[in-house]
């Protein structure tokens, strides 16, 4: 034999095995489906109570079980303060809500560090959309008269999460003396 037959031969043979393998495995049976495992019950959610119904327009006509309002409507005439919790770094909101003839009429809000120096530019406090935040979220307040329609302030989500709980809480209390969440 010549050596251009032997590697003939030899390359009949790789395609000749190749041809069987490849057979066999378009005749394996495949391989069997796994069923997924069923997921546990859902445990039954309460019915909501009419402060939580969803679609309604909570407007504060009824107090939740934090004493928390968000609306002016049914208060008297004075000036409620309200506080927030503090948050991750020990800095909390404080608001002043003046009501005259069921309305707000002005809002005052500070917030303050862990240390209980109020954020400013004169205590060196920088953040500008803070700052900023810390005068337009009352006059937000006065015009919708709602803390649920004070929307969160681009930049300064934190603080807008505190000036609307202070809120809550303030016109949640009495006059003068209002929820300090305390």
């Amino acid at each position: 034999m010549k050596d251009g037959d032997v590697m003939k031969n030899r390359l009949s043979l790789i395609a000749a095995i190749l041809l069987v393998f490849f057979v066999l495995a378009s005749c394996a049976p495949a391989q069997p489906k796994t069923t997924p495992t069923p997921s546990p019950a859902a445990t039954p959610t309460p019915a909501p109570t009419p402060t939580e119904t969803a679609g309604e327009d909570n407007t504060g006509d009824e107090q939740g079980d934090t004493g928390e309002k968000s609306t002016p409507e049914g208060l008297e005439d004075g000036v409620y303060t309200g506080r927030s919790d503090e948050d991750e770094r020990g800095n909390y909101g404080e608001i002043k809500i003046t009501i005259a003839d069921g309305k707000i009429t002005e809002a005052e809000y500070i917030e303050y560090t862990s240390d209980g120096k109020e954020k400013s530019k004169e205590n060196g406090y920088e953040y500008e959309e803070a700052l900023k935040a810390f005068e337009d979220l009352p006059k937000k307040l006065i015009e919708t008269q709602n803390v649920d329609e004070v929307d969160d302030y681009s930049g300064a989500t934190g603080t807008s999460n505190k000036f609307r709980t202070a809120a809550k809480r303030a016109l949640g209390g009495s006059p003068e003396n209002a929820g300090n969440g305390e």
